[in-house]
């Protein structure tokens, strides 16, 4: 009979990955552990740089990195495992992860599939609307403004073409604006030289619920964040909840309507659905209430980590954010939890101290806080650059990642269409 702990890791996004990685150096002082990471692609997304994707900064290949290559033996044999597969559903109550080819019993599950785009129950939208979650969406956005401008080109009528290059964003968040630069630099200054008598009729519009741009950053980080969308030809509409989405445009309920034909929806995200039958408490968007230790109360054995994962900071009402660099810690520390439990230690409360963020504004600008200190202008843009190069997994990425960047600076991006 087996007598190993069985480890189970959930995803493999910022969050699961950084688990996995950390145990594929902790298993040398677990041996009567088997890990195993699922997920249903065989690569990690860097989702940071997914909007470059969009307006052809950068390679798709450039911000996926192999799994296998990280882990010990391929991670084909024992002690840490991939195994390639879609999760259906979690057994909690008989410890068991249901996958569509193999069912996994655990002793301790890390439960970190990522999130959903958040609809906010608008009804029948997802048909007549981009997502920015998957490498295929980043493609697909990619594709479909060079489908557009093909045709407009073959279009007679002027109002047909307003409609074809008319490019709604919804959404004032991070994704929100920096996709907005993006695709404003990819028109406005690639798009151009190919497609000269039409970029005079694009039209990029950014639509934001709120009152504001970039909701929780400091006033005058969202006020240089509105200048620069405006200098960069986006219109803003602040204040504009949407209604509906039809193969026409976006309705907003006050009544306004865009008439587009196409609609990228960066708004917001949910937990993952397979988190809803999980037997615990729940904030509001769904995600799952966890202790100081990232694990469930009364569910002992289950950690939740990443976008899924509720809990307050230290001396504060607000949750820890789902961004990158939350689950990236998360991940770790949930991984050292583990093993201090496995081997009769007491585990360690998650302490994250937020160290800055920075925000794409195009080109040579950038915007953001280190600190308490805001930078913005082509300082910012040159460590945005800088940091997410170095964050990015591998050495062939970095140096892909680098020639791209150049390549588009001093010359112009991809407008290939995206197989």
């Amino acid at each position: 009979m087996d007598k190993k702990k069985k480890v189970v890791i959930l995803g493999a996004g910022f969050g699961g990955f950084a688990a996995a990685r950390e145990f594929n150096w902790l298993s040398k002082w677990l041996p009567g552990v088997d890990i195993t990471i699922v997920d249903q692609n065989n690569y990690h997304l860097f989702v940071p740089l997914l909007y470059m994707v969009c307006a052809g900064g950068i390679d798709p290949e450039s911000i996926c990195f192999p799994l296998r290559s990280h882990l010990r033996n391929g991670g084909t044999v024992s002690p840490i495992m991939f195994r390639e597969c879609k999760v259906e559903s979690v057994d909690f109550e008989n410890r068991r992860l249901i996958a569509d080819r193999l069912e996994l019993p655990y002793d301790y599950l890390v439960f970190a599939p990522g999130s959903h785009t958040n609809f906010y129950g608008i009804p029948d939208i997802e048909p007549h609307v981009f997502e920015l979650k998957t490498i295929r969406d980043g493609m697909s956005v990619h594709n479909r403004i060079l489908e557009c401008f093909e045709t407009a080109l073959l279009e007679t009528d002027e109002q047909r073409r307003r409609f074809q290059l008319t490019f709604v964003i919804v959404g004032g968040g991070p994704t929100g604006v920096e996709t907005a630069c993006m695709i404003s630099a990819f028109i406005f200054k690639s798009l151009v030289r190919d497609f000269h008598s039409l970029t005079k009729l694009a039209k990029i519009v950014m639509v934001e619920a709120t009152g504001t741009l970039l909701g929780g950053s400091r006033p005058e980080i969202a006020k240089i964040a509105y200048e620069r969308l405006t200098c960069c030809g986006v219109e803003v509409m602040l204040g504009c909840p949407a209604a509906k989405v039809t193969t026409e445009g976006i309705h907003m309920k006050d009544g306004r309507f865009v008439s587009a034909r196409t609609v990228l929806w960066g708004a917001g995200v949910r937990a993952d659905p397979l988190a809803a039958p999980m037997p615990a408490d729940k904030a509001k968007d769904g995600r799952v209430l966890i202790n100081q230790n990232l694990e469930v109360p009364k569910i002992p054995g289950l950690y939740v980590i990443g976008d899924c994962a509720y809990r307050e900071q230290p001396d504060s009402t607000r949750a820890y954010p789902p961004t990158a660099q939350v689950a990236l810690r998360q991940g770790k520390a949930c991984a050292r939890n583990i093993a201090n439990h496995v081997l009769g230690r007491q585990q360690e409360p998650f302490r994250y101290k937020f160290k800055g963020d920075l925000i794409f504004l195009g080109r040579n600008h950038a915007v953001g806080e280190i600190g308490n200190m805001v930078i913005k202008g082509f300082p910012a843009f040159a460590i945005y650059e800088l940091y997410y190069l170095t964050r990015l997994m591998g050495f062939k990425n970095k140096l892909t990642t680098l020639i791209d960047w150049a390549y588009d600076y001093f010359y112009e991006r991809n407008t290939v269409k995206l197989g």
